[in-house]
């Protein structure tokens, strides 16, 4: 395992492009630690090491996730969420407190966003109490990235499908008045997703943030698959 994770950082940080860490600098309020190594790249590298990853028992995939995470270096956070997604089969509810742990390592909203969708949200569908549990919890935290993944791990096929709608807007409602635009970026993605899931009850619902007067960056991002007349009604009365 240990050579493993000496074989995909060396791989990732021969492929650094000091140019794109400068551009890239615009995508991301907080500062973080990155390679500047452009997706497809990324990607094509960590596809190399695809068997190997799956050749690892699960004690010693979750030990280089977390390795990887520790770094605190983008490249290698969302090569961590790679080797959890391959290894999906050792993650249940016993790992929680692990992945709560991880989250402690984040330092992007991109780290954050593909960790909930490609490995959280498997989770969610197998333990929903469970995993609703530990993001009521993260809904409080102090973390940035925890805030933003309790609302954004049911964003996309969680939110179309109107299963966790009350759940959603519950916690959606106790961060509508975030501080950080990130988190309340977070919330307009997950109405706007559980939208398509539950139109009635969730177009209501931000019906009458609009009437709160709260920050419109929530409600934009809500209303964006909404068709002109329907914008309009939540806009404008």
């Amino acid at each position: 395992m240990n050579n493993l994770y000496q074989e995909i950082t060396t791989e990732l940080a021969r492929n650094g492009d000091k140019t794109r860490v400068i551009s890239n600098k615009k995508f991301h309020k907080y500062e973080i630690h990155e390679l500047g190594i452009e997706a497809s790249i990324r990607h094509r590298i960590l596809k190399q090491f695809k068997t190997k990853i799956k050749g690892l028992n699960c004690k010693e995939a979750l030990i280089l996730a977390r390795k990887l995470y520790a770094t605190k270096i983008e490249e290698f956070a969302l090569s961590g969420n790679y080797v959890l997604q391959i290894k999906s089969d050792c993650l249940g509810v016993k790992q929680l407190p692990y992945l709560d742990k991880n989250l402690d390592y984040f330092k992007s909203w991109s780290t954050t966003d593909v960790f909930c969708t490609d490995i959280l949200q498997s989770i969610l569908l197998k333990n929903p109490k469970e995993t609703i549990n530990l993001l009521k919890k993260w809904n409080k935290s102090r973390n940035i990235w925890k805030r933003r993944a309790s609302v954004v791990a049911f964003v996309r096929k969680i939110g179309e499908n109107g299963k966790f709608t009350d759940t959603v807007l519950k916690l959606c409602g106790n961060l509508i008045y975030d501080k950080e635009d990130l988190v309340r970026k977070g919330v307009g993605w997950a109405l706007k997703d559980n939208m398509r899931g539950n139109k009635e009850k969730v177009f209501v619902y931000v019906k009458n943030l609009r009437k709160k007067k709260i920050s419109s960056t929530i409600i934009l991002y809500a209303i964006r698959d909404l068709k002109t007349f329907e914008r309009k009604e939540i806009l404008y009365t």
